[in-house]
């Protein structure tokens, strides 16, 4: 298959109205998750040395920081399985 029917296979697949949602919602996630890595973020100002106060935040930025990837990939696979188990029935 030519690059070009390659490209227009995956662009058809890609426009479903299932796929579409899960590309919506891929990107609704990772900008959620990257507002949050962006707000717990430590800067020089904030450091005050209180661990009460810094390990809670340091937290929620580890994990804003691994969701801002791992969830919109768990989308797309899921969409895409999902897609993939509906079309073999």
């Amino acid at each position: 298959m030519a690059p070009h029917g390659v490209l227009n296979e995956l662009l058809r697949y890609a426009s479903t109205s299932r796929l579409k949602s899960a590309v919506s919602l891929a990107a609704i996630s990772f900008a959620v998750c990257h507002v949050m890595v962006m707000a717990t973020a430590p800067s020089p100002a904030t450091i005050t040395g209180d661990l009460d106060a810094d390990i809670p935040r340091q937290l929620l930025h580890f994990g804003a920081v691994l969701c801002r990837f791992v969830l919109p990939l768990l989308v797309m696979i899921g969409a895409m399985r999902h897609g993939h188990t509906s079309k073999m029935r």
